[in-house]
């Protein structure tokens, strides 16, 4: 069964002949990369939103030569730990797969490495993401086409309600709301945000007054937290198009001088990585 709902009346979405399309009429032509737009017009806030080719090309080219490795392991084992949680629990007899579903998927490349990483099991595991830019989205249903992919918005999901083991969320914006809304009653939501010292060297090099980055504490509401923990190591990147492509991946890329920035690409060889990892179990709300 599939998981993704129809944006605009909210019935299930069915494939057929390449075509999404729900009870009501409505229909979402698979795109040649393998994807669905699931983005209705009136949810968009520019014309291309979300980032853009240079964007998400830096992204790839910098996670794929491997410098966040481990938090892509660290995710993969928290997801692990709950597969095996999943397989002691009666109701995992009336369930035919797992659903791991990424908010925010950018190219693809967590979501790979968590199904790369997966222990063997007898379950099946079924690995969907969304991106709310295109040229990501594109990128992902090219290179990954074992995985499902969507354009479409972290605030209105695309998604049947209760059909998500797990749901993943790196340094993206959601609704709350939604998430709880999507997870079935034994799902995980991991979060993965930026802590304290989070490539504090960026800041010294782009702030006058650098300051730390203070991390939210608050469990959101229809929530508890399982886990917490932080992850942090030192990644060296000796050339420039490196630096270029970290630089690229954060907000200070938009917010600093282009001269403050190019110093930036030009001097710095190590940076401090700060990780604020969470895990939360759905609760009633």
């Amino acid at each position: 069964m599939s998981s993704w709902k129809c944006p605009s009346c909210s019935n299930v979405l069915l494939l057929n002949n390449k075509v999404w399309a729900c009870t009501n009429g409505h229909s979402y032509d698979v795109a040649k990369e393998g994807y669905v737009n699931l983005l209705l017009v009136q949810h968009k806030n520019s014309k291309q939103p979300g980032d853009n080719k240079d964007m998400v090309n830096g992204r790839r080219a910098f996670l794929e030569q491997g410098f966040y490795q481990p938090l892509a392991d660290s995710i993969s084992k928290i997801f692990n730990q709950h597969l095996i949680t999943l397989s002691t629990l009666p109701t995992i007899e009336d369930q035919t797969e797992v659903n791991f579903f990424d908010a925010g998927c950018g190219e693809g490349y967590y979501m790979n490495q968590v199904s790369q990483l997966c222990i063997k099991t007898d379950l099946k595991i079924k690995f969907s993401g969304l991106d709310i830019s295109k040229f990501a989205v594109q990128k992902a249903a090219k290179k990954y086409p074992n995985n499902h992919f969507s354009v479409a918005s972290t605030f209105q999901l695309p998604l049947v309600s209760n059909s998500q083991d797990a749901v993943l969320q790196i340094f993206a914006p959601s609704s709350e709301i939604e998430i709880h809304r999507v997870l079935k009653p034994s799902g995980i939501w991991i979060t993965v945000n930026p802590a304290a010292n989070h490539l504090y060297e960026f800041k010294q090099a782009l702030y006058d007054k650098p300051a730390e980055h203070k991390a939210g504490q608050v469990t959101p509401e229809g929530f508890t937290l399982a886990q917490q923990l932080n992850l942090g190591f030192v990644i060296h990147l000796t050339e420039p198009q490196q630096r270029e492509n970290l630089l690229m991946m954060t907000p200070y890329y938009w917010s600093a001088t282009a001269q403050k920035k190019q110093k930036l690409v030009d001097d710095l060889q190590q940076f401090t990585t700060d990780f604020d990892i969470r895990v939360y179990a759905k609760s009633f709300l």
